[in-house]
């Protein structure tokens, strides 16, 4: 067994090894949710602090952390959230902006 925690002595297919990874991405997201709140509670105390001011802890309540993408995106994924992002823009102009493709698959496009 190699770190990842499944064995890869023969070559998996790549379906096997995305289902093996599913068990990861969601530890993964377990870890983002923890450490989420975690920055959140560094975040009120630091802003009390820098501005010497009791602030209410539910005025953080709205605050979400952003993440990267747990995993780097493989040409299949990119083709499928293209695809998706083209229809859904089709029906809904202006829906998936560039913002929302480099949310799901952390790639950054060039400038415009």
């Amino acid at each position: 067994m190699d770190d990842l925690g499944f064995v890869s002595d023969n070559p998996s297919s790549v379906e096997a090894i995305k289902a093996s990874h599913e068990n990861l991405r969601l530890a993964g997201r377990k870890a983002q949710r923890s450490l989420g709140s975690g920055l959140l509670n560094v975040a009120y105390l630091s802003a009390c602090l820098r501005d010497d001011f009791p602030y209410q802890r539910r005025q953080f309540n709205a605050t979400q952390p952003k993440w990267e993408p747990l995993f780097e995106a493989d040409a299949n994924t990119l083709g499928l959230i293209g695809d998706g992002a083209i229809k859904l823009n089709q029906a809904i102009p202006g829906y998936i902006t560039k913002d929302t493709v480099r949310d799901l698959t952390g790639v950054q496009g060039g400038e415009e």
